[in-house]
């Protein structure tokens, strides 16, 4: 859903700019009849005139990155001229992924490679072996950006013998990936500086939900690098005395993928088993869709089934993985945390359109959760031990049932159910909800910044 005002990204006046994560994003974009699924690259290809720019906090998959970029281009969306990556950002290298590969699986990770990357990163060095081998670094002295990942493969398969791998063969494949993107090399450290000087707009972009934070996450469930909004200035490249607001995002109905504690999940650890089985894969897209009749889950009373009936209703698989996402209801105790600690100006609810499902559903409403309860007691906020996570319940409170409202355009049109509820969020967060999205298209939006509701 479109989530920002049209004045601040005019084509010619704004630069999307990626700060964190790397290729275990999944970012869908549905314009017209083109669909594309971003990994890497920052979400504003649509407009012809806008800047991409990959950031310092980010961490690069050539081979995938190049995928990406012909993907693109081959929806006839040109990046020349357009796309950049700074000279900072950390290569993801052939031993990253053969480690994701050998010992990610416990914590569901996506094999790309992201935690060791980013995990070489912190340990730079070891003895005189570099670790963390920078993408302009490897393009200004490829010889030696060659010999040090090399190094690091080899290295890698002398202690882990079980991880065959054609050394030689990585390494050309990898090495010519990397030559290929060096003419999206950002050179100069003040870049965006001089764009914003030059009058230009900059929208930060994350990867994952602020929710799983390398820090304030629950570890280990949690993905590799720093999601909270003021990681968008370290990793983005950029001073923050240019901050203007910040926006936030959040599904009506929430989601993830993944292991680790999910309060409000249909279906509690039956499902996080269900959705974890054969690393995700189990029970991916297409097999998931065999499996179950839609309209016998629409009448169960069993919380599990009803958690498989919304993610097969509201096509929640990992866009890049396939995997099933974990489904659960709206957590407004989370939701409320997440836009204090990021300092939230301005709320968008995405997916509002999928509610309309409960109304079709044995339930006695939309629930949303407004308390949790931990060892007998009441509390307002998340817990920040992952042992406290899974002890703690949720408390729900039912809303009224929602009308479709996919048709839907304007906030005069919207039914007083689905006004209530905005309202409802909107006074228990804090934050003004300044829009909803009611279907995947661009144009499904409702615009709800005015507060002139109709009663």
């Amino acid at each position: 859903a479109r989530v920002v005002d049209e004045q601040l990204f005019e084509d010619d006046e704004a630069v999307v700019v990626r700060f964190n994560g790397g290729a275990n994003a999944g970012h869908t974009l549905v314009v017209g009849n083109k669909k594309i699924v971003l990994h890497q690259v920052p979400s504003g290809i649509f407009y012809p005139e806008m800047l991409l720019y990959i950031g310092s906090g980010c961490v690069i998959t050539p081979k995938k990155l190049n995928d990406e970029i012909a993907d693109i281009r081959s929806a006839e969306i040109s990046l020349d001229g357009r796309l950049f990556i700074s000279s900072h950002a950390p290569l993801i290298q052939p031993h990253h992924l053969l480690y994701d590969e050998w010992f990610g699986g416990g914590i569901g990770t996506t094999k790309n490679g992201i935690g060791p990357c980013y995990a070489d990163q912190a340990l730079r060095a070891q003895g005189d072996a570099i670790r963390n081998i920078k993408f302009g670094e490897y393009l200004v002295d490829p010889g030696k950006g060659f010999s040090a990942v090399k190094r690091n493969l080899e290295e890698f398969l002398d202690l882990w013998p079980l991880a065959k791998a054609d050394v030689i063969g990585k390494m050309e494949h990898f090495d010519a990936e990397v030559m290929k993107l060096q003419e999206y090399r950002s050179e100069d450290p003040l870049f965006l500086e001089r764009l914003i000087q030059s009058g230009k707009n900059v929208f930060f972009e994350g990867a994952q939900s602020v929710l799983l934070d390398a820090v304030t996450g629950m570890t280990p469930y949690v993905t590799s690098s720093r999601t909270l909004a003021g990681a968008a200035y370290t990793g983005g490249d950029l001073s923050l005395k240019y901050h203007h607001k910040t926006i936030g995002i959040a599904k009506a109905i929430m989601s993830r993928v993944g292991r680790g504690p999910f309060i409000s999940e249909f279906g509690g650890k039956q499902s996080d088993e269900y959705c974890a089985e054969g690393e995700g894969k189990a029970h991916a897209k297409e097999m998931e869709q065999k499996e179950w009749n839609l309209e016998e889950l629409k009448h169960s009373d069993d919380a599990f089934l009803q958690g498989v009936y919304l993610r097969m209703k509201g096509n929640e698989y990992g866009a890049t993985t396939g995997r099933p996402r974990r489904i659960g209801t709206l957590d407004l105790v989370q939701l409320k945390q997440s836009c204090a600690l990021n300092g939230v100006n301005e709320l968008y609810l995405n997916k509002f359109d999928a509610l309309t499902e409960f109304g079709e559903m044995n339930l006695p409403g939309i629930p949303v959760v407004v308390a949790y309860r931990l060892d007998g007691r009441v509390i307002d906020y998340v817990p920040t031990t992952l042992a406290e996570m899974e002890r703690v319940q949720p408390i729900t409170e039912c809303l009224p049932n929602i009308p479709d409202v996919s048709n839907v355009r304007a906030e005069k049109e919207l039914p007083p159910a689905a006004k209530e509820m905005v309202e409802f969020i909107e006074e228990f967060v804090g934050v003004k909800v300044c829009g909803i999205g009611v279907g995947p298209e661009r144009d499904a939006f409702v615009d709800t910044s005015m507060k002139e509701r109709l009663k």
